[in-house]
């Protein structure tokens, strides 16, 4: 009976913004509705993603927790578990993972229970942390990278009932084609100057500051290039004064967010992923690599297993900006390299990375359990 019955699925995800987690759940409910099952998303009223599941003609409902109690966030969620009988709640975020514990224990109905786990900060040791995450109310945990799924384990948490399913890149719109020139002129970028970019919101755990003190190192030997920051926050003045303090302030090419990644990527040369902390499977990385751009990341949590160090591009300590400008300036001065890492990266992509499996592997947890608790697995 695998994958032929019809379920009703609820994602919840407190996520206002637009975020890799919003994506690959909008990504899941739009590729499971393709399936014939249904979907239904609720999140922030008005939020990017609450807008993006309306344009893809998915059911939503207003989700957008105030405070820290999740009891009454539950207790409204209860109530459409007991109207609509969902066969799944499937909660993307720690907001809706704790909404979505107390739903369950107060519904009368009760469904299959699935927590995607996206980021690889430590747990709380609280009692009320311990409590929702060691609750038998969950049925299932998903983790984005065997680190997070590591994670999990050295928490606690049956071994069992932790499933790893690396998010999906969207190769219909991240694919490897030629340089748009165009794009590249709109941007103030001459055609012929040396792309590196870094994607991602701008905070101290993204590091964009690691990457302008290894660029800094480039110019003093010599090197000239564009710098393009895109994500959250990166056309702020602190990041502005933060680059111009060690890079002439007409490098750099600050974007702030965009909603396109592609295309930027698309001119770019390098890109660079300089987190610090709290990366758990990166979605720039997947997408830049998607698109055949040559990477430098940093080595943690689980862009070690998207990026083999020398295969498909190249790793370095994270923090180490001295590291990372020897990578980088390997790069730079070896074309011949740099398409190496651009073949096997897209290969690497479309063999472990493709929304297709994401969709089928999550589809095959969702029905593991609803089998279970209908007693088709006894």
């Amino acid at each position: 009976m695998k994958n032929k019955q019809i379920l009703k699925i609820l994602h919840i995800s407190e996520s206002y913004g637009w975020s890799g987690g919003a994506n690959q759940a909008q990504t899941l409910a739009k590729e499971l509705n393709k399936k014939g099952h249904i979907n239904y998303i609720a999140c922030p009223e008005n939020g990017d993603l609450y807008k993006k599941a309306k344009e893809n003609s998915i059911e939503t409902f207003n989700f957008n927790p105030k405070t820290k109690s999740a009891i009454l966030d539950g207790f409204k969620i209860s109530k459409l578990i007991d109207e609509i009988k969902f066969d799944v709640i499937h909660a993307h975020h720690p907001k809706a993972h704790n909404a979505a514990v107390v739903a369950k224990f107060l519904s009368r109905h009760k469904p299959v229970l699935v927590v995607s786990r996206r980021v690889s900060h430590s747990l709380p040791k609280n009692i009320l942390a311990k409590l929702k995450y060691k609750t038998s109310l969950v049925d299932a945990y998903i983790a984005v990278c065997e680190y997070v799924k590591n994670i999990l384990v050295n928490y606690g948490i049956d071994e069992k009932k932790i499933y790893v399913i690396y998010s999906g890149v969207d190769r219909k719109k991240f694919f490897k084609k030629e340089k748009d020139m165009e794009f590249k002129k709109e941007l103030g970028i001459n055609y012929d100057e040396f792309v590196i970019t870094l994607i991602g919101n701008f905070s101290y755990d993204k590091g964009q500051h690691i990457l302008i003190d290894a660029l800094d190192i480039l110019r003093k030997k010599g090197y000239r290039f564009k710098v393009i920051f895109a994500g959250k926050n990166t056309d702020s003045d602190e990041l502005k004064r933060m680059f111009q303090k060690k890079l002439p302030i007409e490098w750099g090419v600050f974007l702030g967010l965009r909603d396109d990644v592609e295309k930027i990527l698309n001119i770019t040369d390098i890109n660079v992923n300089a987190a610090i902390k709290g990366e758990a499977l990166s979605g720039s990385l997947r997408e830049a690599m998607a698109l055949g751009v040559p990477s430098v990341a940093s080595d943690i949590a689980g862009n070690r297993e998207i990026l083999k160090d020398g295969f498909n591009g190249f790793l370095y300590n994270p923090g180490n900006y001295i590291s990372l400008a020897t990578k980088l300036e390997i790069l730079i001065n070896n074309t011949e390299l740099r398409n190496i890492f651009s073949n096997n990266a897209t290969k690497t992509i479309d063999e472990k990375f493709s929304i297709d499996t994401m969709v089928e592997k999550t589809l095959d947890v969702y029905m593991k359990y609803v089998g279970e608790v209908r007693g088709e697995n006894r």
